[in-house]
C-alpha cells in the first residue's frame, strides 16, 4: 500500500526538529486519504502579535485567530449552550463559553469547549497593587535621569488619589467591555487547547524585549476536500448548479413545437339542413290541433282565399293530419303574399 502522505510527514518532522511550530489535527498524518486531503500553510508572526507578561510573551487574541483561520477552526453554536452563561445580575462578573471545532482526516469535526470568567471584584486588589507600585517607582525616579529621560512626578501627587484614579479607570474599561473580553479570552483558550499552543513564549536570550519565537514559523495543517476526487467534483458541480438555480431560477425546458392536425373535411349539408324555417311556420307547428284549425280559418278570411271550400269539400280540416295542415298553412301564406 502506498503511503500517500509520506513526503509531507517527513517534511513536517524536519521543520519541527528545526524549532518551528507544527500543527496537525491528529497525532500524525494518515497513510491513505479519503475525500479529505491535508494541506499546510506557513504563518509568520511579528512583534505586534505578542504582548509581554512577567518576563515572557503571550500571543494576542488576533494572532491566535490568525492561526485558527489557517487551521480551519470554526465556532460551533449548536453544541450545548454557548455565549454568556452567567445570569447577568452582577455588572462586575461575566462567564463566557465557546465551542471550537476542527476537521479531522476522516472529515469529522473534533470539538473543544472553553470557558473564561472575569470577576472585577477579585481583580480589584491586584489592580490597586499594580498602581501602587507604579506610584512608588515614579516617586523613586522623580527628577532623576534614567533610561527614558528625566523621571516625572506622579499625578495625582498623593498615593491614595493616584491609586484610586487609575484603578477606577481600569475597572471602568473592564466593565464596559466585559462581554468582549470574556469571549476573546474563551476563544484564545480554545485555540490554544486545540492547537497545543503554549500560554507564553520565553524572551530572546540576546534581546529580552522580543520573544524567542519571533524567528520561527507556524506550519498549520488543515484538511480540505480533495479537488482531484471525481466524487468531490460531482458534488461541487451539483452544489454550483443548485446555487445558480437559487439566484437565477431553474431553467425551463421549452415544450416541443405544436403541429396542428390537418383540417377534417366537413360533410356537405343536406338540403333539409339548409332550409330556413319561417318563424310563422315554427309558431304554427307548436300550436295545438284546435289552434291550428282556428289559425287556418282566420287566415282564409283575412286573405280572401276563394278556393277554401273546394279544398275541404271531400275532407274537412278536422280529418287532416298535422303535416297536411302545415302544408295548407304554408300554401295560404303564399297566396296571401301574392296580394
Amino acid at each position: 500500500m502506498i503511503d500517500q502522505n509520506k513526503e509531507l510527514r517527513e517534511k513536517l518532522s524536519k521543520l519541527r526538529e528545526q524549532g518551528h511550530f507544527v500543527f496537525i489535527p491528529a497525532a500524525t498524518l494518515p497513510a491513505t486519504n479519503g475525500l479529505f486531503v491535508p494541506t499546510v500553510e506557513p504563518i509568520t508572526l511579528i512583534v505586534d502579535d505578542y504582548y509581554p507578561t512577567q518576563g515572557k510573551f503571550g500571543l494576542k487574541h488576533f494572532a491566535l485567530m490568525k492561526l485558527a483561520d489557517a487551521a480551519g477552526i470554526q465556532w460551533a453554536s449548536e453544541t450545548g449552550h454557548v455565549g454568556r452563561v452567567d445570569n447577568r445580575d452582577n455588572s462586575d462578573y461575566c462567564s463566557f463559553r465557546v465551542v471550537a471545532r476542527v476537521r479531522t482526516s476522516e472529515g469529522l469535526w473534533k470539538e473543544v469547549p472553553a470557558h473564561k470568567h472575569l470577576d472585577l471584584a477579585a481583580r480589584l486588589t491586584a489592580i490597586e497593587t499594580k498602581h501602587a507600585d507604579t506610584f512608588d517607582n515614579k516617586k523613586k525616579w522623580e527628577g532623576k535621569k534614567g533610561k527614558f529621560g528625566v523621571g516625572k512626578a506622579p499625578w495625582p501627587s498623593t498615593k491614595n488619589e493616584y491609586i484610586k484614579k487609575y484603578t477606577d479607570r481600569d475597572i471602568g474599561q473592564l466593565r464596559e467591555n466585559i462581554d468582549e473580553r470574556c469571549e476573546s479570552g474563551a476563544q484564545s483558550r480554545a485555540i490554544r487547547n486545540i492547537m497545543h499552543i503554549p500560554a507564553n513564549f520565553p524572551a530572546d536570550q540576546k534581546n529580552n524585549n522580543v520573544p524567542a519565537s519571533l524567528g520561527i514559523k507556524f506550519y498549520i495543517t488543515r484538511y480540505i476536500l480533495d479537488p482531484n476526487s471525481p466524487e468531490v467534483k460531482a458534488a461541487q458541480l451539483a452544489s454550483f448548479q443548485n446555487a445558480m438555480g437559487s439566484i437565477y431560477g431553474a431553467p425551463v425546458i421549452a415544450p416541443p413545437p405544436y403541429i396542428a392536425p390537418p383540417p377534417e373535411k366537413l360533410p356537405e349539408p343536406k338540403p333539409e339542413d339548409s332550409t330556413i324555417i319561417d318563424p310563422l311556420e315554427s309558431e304554427f307547428v307548436e300550436k295545438s290541433f284546435g289552434e291550428k284549425l282556428t289559425t287556418i280559418e282566420s287566415l282564409v278570411k283575412s286573405s280572401g282565399y276563394k278556393f277554401h271550400k273546394n279544398d275541404t269539400e271531400k275532407s274537412p280540416l278536422q280529418d287532416w293530419s298535422d303535416e297536411e295542415l302545415l302544408d295548407y298553412y304554408k300554401h295560404l301564406l303564399t297566396e296571401a303574399n301574392k296580394k
